[in-house]
């Protein structure tokens, strides 16, 4: 995970320092990546009910995770042949990466879920399921993970800033 630390501070350094100025096409992989993640939808298990909570169930956001990881792998193998490495690449490789970590979870989360309700629960019986199966110790780890994913998505649109200030 810190190549993906590192590749992030570099392209902000870059940036700050004007040793960076994203051409087009990267500028079209990073809109054209952030408003595809922006309109995922959160999964839910099956016949897991609505969370009480508007930011959802903590496992919607491990799907979502799961999700984004499969997207930016996406996009990199899509725009890899039009893309030289630079420090774009470095931060979607970088969100991919980080987003990747929480792979393993939701297949043991999707994989418990299937295995333990045979019908549909109360939203009470996901909450304990919830706490069951996510204790604080790894939700304190899907936090720190988020935190990064979003300085990796902030250096993104700083870059979309960037460019945006350069044309004016």
């Amino acid at each position: 995970m810190s190549h993906a630390v590192e590749a992030v501070d570099a392209a902000a350094s870059a940036l700050h320092q004007g040793t960076w100025t994203p051409a087009d096409l990267e500028l079209s992989l990073a809109r054209d990546f952030l408003a595809h993640r922006d309109a995922l939808d959160p999964r839910l298990l099956p016949a897991m009910p609505p969370s009480p909570s508007p930011q959802g169930w903590v496992t919607q956001h491990v799907l979502w995770l799961e999700d984004v990881a499969q997207l930016a792998d996406a996009f990199l193998t899509g725009w890899r042949p039009w893309l030289a490495d630079g420090h774009m690449v470095a931060l979607l490789t970088a969100y991919a990466t980080l987003a990747r970590t929480a792979t393993p979870l939701a297949a043991r989360l999707t994989q418990d879920w299937a295995t333990e309700w045979q019908a549909p629960p109360t939203q009470e019986q996901t909450t304990w399921w919830e706490d069951w199966h996510l204790p604080q110790e790894q939700r304190r780890e899907l936090d720190a993970l988020t935190d990064r994913l979003v300085m990796t998505g902030a250096v993104m649109v700083m870059a979309l800033n960037h460019a945006e200030g350069a044309e004016r």
